[in-house]
């Protein structure tokens, strides 16, 4: 299923979050929106990708005698899933629909590693006739996030993007749906 198309969100209890999870999704959120900018002023577009912070001690689980550090701070993790090519036509574009639909499938199947989560896709402001980052960031107690941050690519190749502020806003919970 579509995951625009759920027949209805759960609850965003974004409110009721402590000041922990809330710098969870400040973590994800300011990582999600730094790696997308990395990607777009190095190669001047990026796929959709996840970030994800790991539960504290779950690194430190797989790599035991690392820093201790590692048990009680969870790690940030970079997730990404191939894009799907159609067999038919193998010079159609990229399905970011798809794409985005297989990181939520993908983030479901591991939920119960992760404090929080974001969803990054590069969008098109019709209205504004720009194109943005969005970000969908996610708590695991139950609070969502949304951003929006339209940029302007150089106009000429030694001149700099150009990023706006995101615009935030409540966001629909896509992960953590029970």
């Amino acid at each position: 299923m579509n995951h625009s198309e759920q027949p209805s969100s759960p609850e965003n209890r974004l409110a009721e979050l402590n000041d922990e999870a809330i710098a969870d999704l400040d973590k994800v959120m300011g990582t999600a929106l730094g790696v997308a900018r990395e990607q777009l002023e190095s190669a001047g577009a990026f796929l959709p990708f996840g970030i994800a912070l790991e539960k504290p001690g779950i690194s430190a689980a797989e790599n035991s005698g690392q820093d201790d550090d590692a048990a009680t701070v969870g790690e940030l993790r970079l997730l990404a899933v191939q894009p799907t090519e159609d067999p038919e036509n193998p010079d159609a574009d990229l399905d970011a629909d798809a794409m985005m639909d297989d990181l939520v499938a993908l983030m479901r199947e591991q939920e119960d590693l992760y404090l929080a989560v974001a969803l990054i896709s590069d969008v098109t402001l019709l209205e504004e006739d720009r194109d943005a980052i969005h970000v969908n960031a996610e708590h695991r107690d139950g609070g969502a996030v949304g951003a929006v941050s339209a940029y302007t690519a150089p106009a000429e190749e030694d001149a700099e993007w150009v990023f706006d502020e995101p615009q935030v806003d409540s966001a629909e919970r896509l992960v953590w749906t029970d």
